[in-house]
């Protein structure tokens, strides 16, 4: 069935930016359709509205219906084309809703509808969902005809309560994760500066960590964007001191903070004791995939510095770096080579498809 909707050139004056509950402004239609010229044109922009959406002519009767209507009512949009609004209204409040609609016809301005009071809608199952309800008129050579945005206020809800619970568990890895960095920073530290300088070294690390997951959607990453961001402040711009190559692949969320913190934390010991330490050394990294074993090996190479030695004792670093391998349920080989450092990671690639939960440990 065709769907009959005003043509979207007529324009309304400007009224007042006015926001009503639920966060519409008082003229969402007319400002932002402005300057739409075909009716494909209106629906392409309505369609992109977060919310449901219907236009009712001046008979009552449904016009248009957004495709978020079917998750929102179950019917398929052009099936609801023709019939009348109260197909979507419970039976005992058809009569308000009735009222309300009558009212608007006679001033139509934008608004929500019943303001501060509870709305219900109707789904094609008999269920029923409480709503918000943004009405904005559109004029026609036809007539007057009305768009209502359409909110579900409980899948709002969910949706409010699911960000709430998800920022309460990263904020609480986060803490842990601040809390283990700080205290071992300074447990290990010989000096008060040289602990501010590790701590502040390692926060720094893990703001560019999360600066890359909000770059990357907090999806994915390429692995070789995750390395330049780690190395990056750690490089030369007249002389490279890192020559980084391997395979392209893309890493989830949740392997991207162990990796740049990895990376961080092996750029710091070459800079205090290694390769970066002079004006000679480099750094080669390389990561390979072995397609039968389904695993990824990464391998850090100094050479030019200074005559490596193993240390006596176990740094907070070195066990940083053990730490975050486990959060990948990888295995590190770290060795002192008199002629540079290696650090050798092999990891399942099925750890770097899915996000890790695992906090560092104390």
């Amino acid at each position: 069935m065709m769907r009959k909707t005003p043509n979207s050139k007529t324009r309304r004056p400007k009224t007042a930016r006015n926001h009503a509950r639920g966060g519409y402004p008082a003229d969402w239609l007319a400002d932002a359709s402005a300057g739409l010229s075909s009716e494909a044109q209106f629906h392409g922009f309505l369609e992109e509205s977060p919310d449901g959406v219907i236009i009712v002519d001046p008979n009552g009767r449904i016009n248009f219906a957004s495709n978020r209507i079917e998750a929102m009512f179950g019917h398929l949009p052009d099936e609801l084309v023709g019939k009348p609004l109260s197909v979507l209204v419970p039976e005992r409040f058809r009569n308000l809703h009735a009222g309300h609609l009558v009212r608007f016809m006679i001033d139509p301005t934008p608004r929500m509808m019943g303001a501060g009071l509870e709305l219900r809608a109707l789904r094609k199952d008999g269920s029923e969902l409480s709503v918000e309800i943004s009405l904005s008129p559109h004029r026609s050579p036809d007539g007057l005809f009305v768009v209502a945005a359409i909110r579900d206020i409980d899948a709002a809800k969910r949706f409010q309560n699911l960000l709430l619970q998800e920022l309460h568990h990263r904020v609480k890895n986060m803490l842990t994760t601040v809390i283990a960095i700080t205290s071992q920073s300074l447990r290990a530290a010989q000096s008060l500066e040289e602990g501010r300088l590790a701590v502040e070294s390692r926060l720094v690390s893990l703001g560019r960590a999360h600066d890359l997951l909000l770059e990357s959607n907090r999806a994915s990453a390429k692995l070789s964007d995750v390395i330049h961001d780690a190395i990056g402040p750690f490089d030369s711009h007249d002389i490279r001191r890192f020559v980084v190559q391997g395979t392209h692949i893309k890493i989830a969320s949740g392997a991207i903070l162990p990796l740049t913190m990895s990376l961080n934390e092996l750029c710091t010991n070459a800079v205090k004791y290694g390769a970066l330490s002079n004006a000679t050394g480099r750094i080669d990294i390389t990561s390979t995939v072995d397609d039968k074993a389904l695993r990824l090996k990464l391998t850090w190479t100094e050479t030019g510095g200074p005559v490596v030695r193993e240390p006596i004792r176990r740094s907070f670093g070195t066990r940083l770096i053990n730490r975050l391998a486990d959060q990948l349920y990888g295995d590190v080989r770290l060795r002192y080579e008199p002629t540079g450092v290696v650090y050798e990671l092999d990891i399942p690639l099925a750890a770097l498809q899915a996000p890790s939960d695992k906090p560092l440990g104390r």
